[in-house]
C-alpha cells in the first residue's frame, strides 16, 4: 500500500466495510469482525490505528497470529483473508486485512464460552443476529434485484438509511404513508432480497443497509 492509498483510507469513517483497531485483544474478538464482514458485504480491518485515527503501529507477527487463528479455527466455516502492511514514517507498522463477502455464509464465530454466534456488520458495528436472519443469510444468492432498487419507495428508503443508519417498520410506514403491516412486509422483502439486514434482537426490529 502506498502512502497516498493509506492516507485516503485513514480519512474514511468506520462503516459496514471498515473497522479500525489499535490492536486485537484476542482471537475470539477478531473472529467476530471477520465473520461479520464475510456475512455482510466484505470489508477491511485496519490494525494499528486508534478510533481517533492516531497511528500507533503494531506487531505484525503478534497481531497476524491472532487473526489467522481466528480465520482458520474460530470462524465456521473457515474463511480466507488477504493482508498487506504499511510502514508509517518508517517506524509504525499498520496492517490492512481484507475480507471478501462469502458465498458460504452464514459463518459462525466461536466465542470465549465456546458458543457459535452469527454476526453481521450493521453500519459501523459488529452485531449478533437471530436464527431468522441466519436463515436469510443462508438463502441469499448475493444478487440484488435491480428492478426492486428502482422502485420509488425503495430508492427513498435507501437515501433515508444512508443518512439515518436504521429504521423500524413503524417509522417506514409513517415516512411513506402506508400501514405498519405493509411496511413490515416491504422491509422483510428487501431483507430477503439482499438489500437490508434485519436486527431482530432489537425490539422493535431494526433494519439497516447491507451495502452502499
Amino acid at each position: 500500500m502506498t502512502e497516498k492509498d493509506f492516507l485516503i483510507l485513514l480519512k474514511q469513517k468506520e462503516s459496514t466495510n471498515l473497522e479500525f483497531k489499535r490492536h486485537i485483544e484476542n482471537s475470539h474478538k477478531a473472529a467476530r469482525i471477520l465473520a461479520a464482514f464475510s456475512n455482510t458485504s466484505g470489508g477491511r480491518l485496519v490494525v494499528g490505528v486508534d478510533d481517533d485515527k492516531t497511528i500507533k503501529g503494531c506487531s505484525e507477527i503478534e497481531e497476524m497470529t491472532k487473526i489467522i487463528h481466528a480465520a482458520e479455527e474460530l470462524v465456521i466455516p473457515p474463511i480466507e483473508i488477504q493482508y498487506s502492511s504499511y510502514f508509517h514514517e518508517g517506524k509504525r507498522k499498520v496492517l490492512i486485512i481484507n475480507v471478501k463477502e462469502s458465498k458460504e455464509k452464514p459463518h459462525e464465530a466461536i466465542d470465549e464460552q465456546n458458543h457459535h454466534v452469527v454476526y453481521v456488520r450493521a453500519n459501523d458495528q459488529t452485531t449478533p443476529v437471530t436464527k431468522e436472519m441466519t436463515q436469510i443469510l443462508d438463502k441469499s444468492d448475493n444478487q440484488v434485484d435491480e428492478q426492486l432498487l428502482g422502485q420509488p419507495n425503495v430508492k427513498y428508503l435507501i437515501t433515508y438509511l444512508k443518512k439515518n443508519n436504521k429504521i423500524t417498520a413503524k417509522e417506514y410506514a409513517k415516512l411513506i404513508n402506508i400501514s405498519a403491516y405493509r411496511a413490515t412486509k416491504l422491509l422483510e422483502g428487501l431483507t430477503y432480497g439482499g438489500i437490508l439486514l434485519m436486527l431482530s434482537k432489537q425490539r422493535p426490529a431494526q433494519f439497516v443497509l447491507k451495502k452502499w
